[in-house]
């Protein structure tokens, strides 16, 4: 049995080791023992310590110093975003053609929809697409507009649903929808401008 010290202390109190019976004496010197492990642990994980801090240091002076990048001027890195925006026939039908040129959203139930940039497919359910606007913000009222860019002269003129397939296109079946990537979105605004207006 290993040598034990003349006294413990256990629990604030100490007590002479002859004291203590056969139990407690082997119990003493597990509790040694696990110390001693601990211990020993301790300068194990200080010494793993010091040596991740020197490979860290040693990574840092081996990698590649970054290329400050400069960041572009001008140009949003916002992509222009497409969507359908289902109008009403009678709203359709006393704003076509294209006065104003100013929509305001909230006249279509479209405030707070869309950000700036986006651009809106209107469409009337059951004749087709009547034109297409770009969202813009209006500072002095902190309210977005639609800027049409190309209007329909009359529903009889709207792009039907029929001729939407070759532009892998379907009508809108929700109010807002938003155009799907693989859509051929510079078609359809090509086919729409290619619509006579009544004064042309």
């Amino acid at each position: 049995m290993p040598k034990l010290p003349k006294s413990v202390v256990i629990e604030g109190r100490r007590f002479p080791t002859w004291a203590l019976g056969t139990n407690a004496r082997k119990q003493l010197i597990n509790l040694n023992q696990v110390e001693a492990h601990i211990e020993e642990l301790k300068v194990r994980l200080a010494y793993q310590s010091s040596v991740r801090q020197l490979c860290q240091a040693q990574l840092r002076e081996a990698l590649p110093q970054p290329v400050a990048r400069c960041p572009k001027q001008g140009k949003s890195t916002l992509r222009i975003r497409y969507f359908w925006h289902i109008v009403p026939k009678a709203f359709a039908e006393a704003t076509l053609p294209s006065d104003p040129s100013k929509l305001d959203l909230h006249t279509i139930n479209a405030s707070n929809l869309y950000r700036a940039g986006d651009r809106v497919l209107l469409y009337v359910k059951g004749y087709g697409a009547v034109g297409w606007g770009e969202v813009q913000d209006d500072a002095s009222t902190v309210q977005q507009y639609l800027l049409l860019r190309r209007c329909v002269p009359s529903l009889s003129a709207a792009l039907p649903a029929s001729a939407l397939k070759p532009y892998a296109l379907r009508h809108p079946t929700r109010v807002t929808q938003r155009l799907p990537v693989g859509a051929n979105v510079d078609g359809v605004l090509k086919a729409l401008a290619f619509i006579p207006l009544e004064s042309e």
